[in-house]
């Protein structure tokens, strides 16, 4: 028996679903994790704990950074 097949009767899912699936949840905590990153970010410009410099740097390297592992991950 062809392990796909084996898998696909097993679980109830072909590969290709479940790996749609893991894709996909890995987008959405990279999404998450760089919303909170932001927010965070945000809250610590409008306290002037973080300076402008700071913040527009970070907010460049965030949104480069979930930009290239969902590219990665899909």
């Amino acid at each position: 028996m062809n392990p796909a097949t084996a898998f696909a009767a097993g679980s109830g899912l072909s590969i290709s679903k479940l790996a749609f699936l893991i894709s996909g949840v890995a987008c959405v905590a990279v999404l998450f994790w760089g919303a909170w990153a932001l927010l965070s970010l945000w809250r610590g410009w409008a306290r002037t704990r973080v300076t402008e410099d700071t913040f527009l740097i970070a907010m460049v390297r965030i949104l480069f950074l979930v930009l290239f592992i969902t590219w990665i991950v899909t």
